[in-house]
Formats: C-alpha cells, sequence, structure tokens
C-alpha cells in the first residue's frame, strides 16, 4: 500500500510533504503529521475528508487548538499562516481531487467573508 505523509509546521504557517527545506534561521516551526494514502484521493468525498484533516493540521500549527474558542479558530483561520498553510499542502499533494476540494472551499470562504465584511442592508 502506498502511503504518503504531509507535514504541516509554522514557517509564516507552510504545509508541506516530506523533503522539506530547512526553516529560515530564528523561525520556529511546529510540525503536524498528516497520513493519507491512495484511498483518500479516490473520490470528491474523500479528498473532502482529507482537506479537512489538513485544515485541521494547519489550524494547529498556526496556534489554534480543539479546545480554542470558536473565535480564536476563525481568527486562526481568516490568517495568513493558515491559509499559506493549507495552499503549500494541497499543492505538494498535487492531485486534481483535492486541489478541486480546496478551490471550492476557498470560493466559499471567500464569499462568507465578503458578506461578513460588507452586509447587504435589511429589506
Amino acid at each position: 500500500m502506498n502511503k504518503w505523509t504531509v507535514f504541516a509546521f509554522v514557517l509564516g504557517g507552510v504545509v508541506s510533504a516530506e523533503g522539506y527545506a530547512a526553516p529560515p534561521q530564528g523561525w520556529v516551526t511546529k510540525e503536524i503529521r498528516v497520513r493519507y494514502d491512495y484511498r483518500d484521493l479516490t473520490s470528491p468525498a474523500a479528498a473532502h475528508r482529507l482537506l479537512g484533516r489538513i485544515r485541521d493540521a494547519a489550524l494547529e500549527s498556526c496556534g489554534a487548538s480543539p479546545f480554542s474558542l470558536p473565535e480564536f479558530k476563525a481568527a486562526t483561520v481568516a490568517s495568513q499562516c493558515w491559509r499559506d498553510a493549507v495552499d503549500n499542502a494541497v499543492r505538494r499533494i498535487d492531485d486534481p481531487l483535492l486541489t478541486a476540494a480546496a478551490r471550492e472551499g476557498r470560493l466559499a470562504s471567500n464569499h462568507t467573508l465578503s458578506e461578513l465584511r460588507n452586509p447587504l442592508p435589511p429589506k
């Protein structure tokens, strides 16, 4: 069976596959492994589940935890650290289904953020 590992580590928020470059001197990193295999990339639903695991690892690597307040988690998800971590992991895995799931999630979150910034006036 073919197994792969993705690492989430804070470097300004980078999630990468094995074989990453050393962080710049003086930067603190936190590495989180996300294991996956070919079954995680066989359907859109499976790719969404893997993306969820990558997002959770990025959340933790960027400073939040499962016990963080919802507001802190939301702020972390809105951070450049989290976006870079997820984007880098998806790019390194380089699978069309995972890329499509990430793009779909990014469009949905951009739409939600724009609604929060510019709410429609009440009718």
